[in-house]
């Protein structure tokens, strides 16, 4: 496992998104993990945010 994901082992999935481009998995502690084509270098990219209130 990537190291830079680790902190996302053991959460709990709220939600999955998928589009044409991109995979968006909502996590309960309202975490989301971007899975998305970039379209100028022709790979797969990833993100990680947390919505904070």
């Amino acid at each position: 496992m990537l190291e830079e994901y680790r902190h996302l082992k053991g959460k709990k999935l709220a939600d999955l998104e998928i589009r044409k481009d991109a995979i968006v998995l909502k996590f309960e502690d309202d975490t989301f993990l971007d899975i998305y084509l970039d379209k100028h270098a022709q790979a797969l990219k990833t993100s990680t945010n947390t919505l904070k209130s």
